[in-house]
């Protein structure tokens, strides 16, 4: 069967070169480009703080990984402030941890963690040029007031991850959403730069009133991820026929092989972006053969904020094949783990789907679970970026997913996969409307509340269901237009680079740690030239003394009220001026010896955080788990 005049091009193209770049020479090409800052470019110094780290695995801690291992390979320094972790290095960067309150009724894995005075020492001894905040909203909310007092002259940045004020909707906080937005405001607002993955997501910032939004996209490995690791030994496994690439059954030939990689079209074809066609002629016809199968894998955390339970109830009449429409029996795969894998596991069950649950995986496995699949469904709203579905892509699958935020930034409706359009989810749509692959007319509306729309107990939830199984049904179908979207995936992902994109983090860095040396050379300048006089009145009597102030620090140790008291509430403000108005006079022996000691912490500030913090976890931890599982249950 030939190739499809979309998957035919690249193959002219690469006949005309002697081999198609791999991942890395990709790399190598960008890093050969010259940079958009002439010169030299020193070593940074960058400490990262961050909510979440390593053994944890999620789409932040890999990012965070990968970001770590860059900084190394360019010779960077870092160090790490985080929750409590059993490495004290990565990649080069000491680790340093604190203790925490697991939130063992609300969600697994993930803790309330506290600031510790260690964590002033260490970025004391570092000296960093710029201090990174990952996803600030506990911890960092405890570091920034603090760094901002002890080290004024610092740039922060902050980076976005994951939108919590849609988290507290889809956990039954819809009342929390506009504090959630505010607090994040708050804290990305004292940061000079704030990074975010996705378009979608730096427009969504900005409705929100975010300032300095910068984007920080996401690379893939394409020498890991690609289609050639496709394992047919691993789809038997999974009760899955081996199908070839075009949906036929493969000839003997190809049934004896374990995995397309162990065949070499070296001889016949010039390192294709896909493997060719395994059959120039149409397959022969297997006597009493079952039915063949399509592999439809989900890869990532298990839990419900996902929404999983879509995937799972559109999958309800895939199971079996379909003769009147051609379409063949499915198997659902779940790759990964999560809080509410039981739970899945048990819904599964109860519909009698067969669904697989291999567990986590990584490096190889996980490849060659991507590419033994023929259909990556992804129904999650809550992402920024959506790093597995990039991973996907640069597998060679066409992606089932949502128009929402992120996703529709990496898949093109109808060229790379099919997405579900929100907006059809009103009540007086059509319940049979057939899935289109015409591109939306306008691919950036997104609706504000998708929980709303896509609730089990919502009106559109069933609407939301039967659309969602069409654009399955359709890709299962359509054997010529899944191969199609799957070879145009792989061709886009595989221009995503990692070092380019952790390269524009790096610039960040570059310019912020840029500004913190403008600062110092003004310092010295200004301490060159002239110093100040300033009357303090004694203790004693009338007397009056004249101290010598470094005009410095009483320039760097001015604005700090104004600094750690931004977006707070007028009483908190109150207190805190009184608190903070004697030290904002403080001379320079004075100021010296509070930097020196941890006692003289700002401790009023973080009891005060801390307190906050506080009553909004005995409120979540007491009534989300039950109001959660009730709502599923229903």
């Amino acid at each position: 069967m030939p190739a499809p005049a979309s998957a035919a091009a690249p193959a002219v193209a690469s006949a005309k070169s002697s081999s198609r770049p791999s991942g890395r020479d990709l790399d190598s090409l960008e890093k050969a480009r010259p940079r958009s800052n002439t010169g030299d470019s020193p070593s940074l110094r960058v400490a990262i703080v961050t909510e979440n780290f390593l053994p944890k695995i999620d789409g932040v801690t890999r990012t965070l990984a990968m970001l770590l291992e860059h900084l190394q390979s360019e010779g960077h320094e870092a160090l790490v402030l985080g929750p409590s972790t059993p490495l004290t290095s990565y990649a080069g960067a000491e680790v340093v941890s604190t203790k925490g309150i697991p939130l063992l009724g609300v969600y697994r894995g993930l803790g309330l963690n506290f600031l510790r005075p260690r964590f002033i020492r260490k970025l004391r001894e570092f000296d960093a040029d710029v201090v990174m905040f990952v996803d600030p909203i506990w911890l960092c909310a405890q570091t920034i007031p603090a760094i901002q007092y002890y080290f004024p002259d610092t740039p922060l940045l902050s980076s976005y991850h994951t939108n919590l004020a849609m988290y507290a909707t889809l956990f039954g906080f819809s009342w929390l959403t506009p504090v959630m937005w505010g607090l994040q405001r708050s804290l990305h607002g004292r940061c000079d730069l704030t990074f975010c993955p996705s378009p979608s997501t730096a427009r969504m910032l900005g409705e929100q009133r975010f300032d300095n939004v910068r984007l920080w996209p996401r690379g893939v490995d394409v020498d890991l991820f690609r289609p050639e690791a496709r394992d047919f030994a691993l789809r038997q496994s999974w009760g899955v026929e081996p199908l070839d690439l075009d949906g036929d059954r493969p000839s003997p030939r190809m049934l004896a092989a374990d995995s397309p990689a162990s065949l070499s079209f070296a001889d016949d074809f010039p390192a294709l972006a896909l493997p060719p066609p395994y059959n120039a002629q149409p397959p022969p016809t297997f006597a009493g053969s079952s039915p063949s199968k399509l592999a439809v894998l989900y890869v990532g955390r298990i839990s419900w904020e996902k929404n999983l339970r879509l995937l799972i109830d559109a999958f309800r009449e895939l199971q079996e094949s379909d003769p009147a429409t051609g379409r063949p029996a499915c198997q659902l795969v779940f790759v990964g783990d999560g809080p509410a894998r039981t739970e899945v596991e048990s819904l599964c069950a109860l519909y009698g789907l067969g669904a697989l649950f291999l567990g986590f995986k990584k490096g190889e496995e996980l490849a060659a679970a991507y590419a033994s699949a023929d259909v990556f469904a992804f129904p999650s709203f809550t992402e920024t970026f959506g790093q597995v579905v990039s991973e996907a892509q640069a597998s060679g699958l066409p992606v089932v997913g949502l128009r929402a935020e992120g996703v529709s930034d990496l898949v093109e409706h109808g060229r790379t996969g099919l997405l579900l359009d929100l907006n059809h989810l009103a009540p007086s749509a059509s319940q049979n409307s057939p899935p289109s692959y015409a591109a939306a007319t306008n691919p950036f509306s997104i609706p504000s509340n998708p929980h709303a729309l896509l609730s089990p107990d919502s009106p559109s939830y069933p609407h939301a269901v039967s659309l969602y199984r069409s654009l399955l049904t359709s890709i299962a179908t359509d054997h010529a237009h899944r191969r199609a979207m799957g070879s145009a995936a792989h061709l886009v992902a595989s221009k995503r680079s990692w070092w380019r994109a952790m390269e524009d983090l790096c610039d960040g860095f570059r310019e912020l740690a840029a500004l913190k040396a403008q600062r110092t050379r003004k310092k010295v300048e200004l301490t060159r030239t002239s110093t100040i006089e300033v009357d303090v009145v004694c203790d004693k009597g009338d007397d009056h003394q004249v101290e010598k102030v470094e005009p410095a620090a009483a320039s760097s140790r001015a604005p700090k009220p104004r600094r750690l008291l931004r977006g707070t509430s007028s009483a908190g403000r109150h207190s805190l001026s009184t608190w903070l108005a004697p030290r904002s006079a403080t001379s320079l022996a004075g100021a010296a010896t509070a930097i020196k000691g941890d006692e003289n912490f700002p401790i009023a500030l973080v009891l005060e955080i801390l307190a906050l913090f506080a009553l909004l976890a005995l409120a979540v931890s007491w009534s989300s788990h039950l109001e959660l599982l009730a709502a599923l249950r229903s």
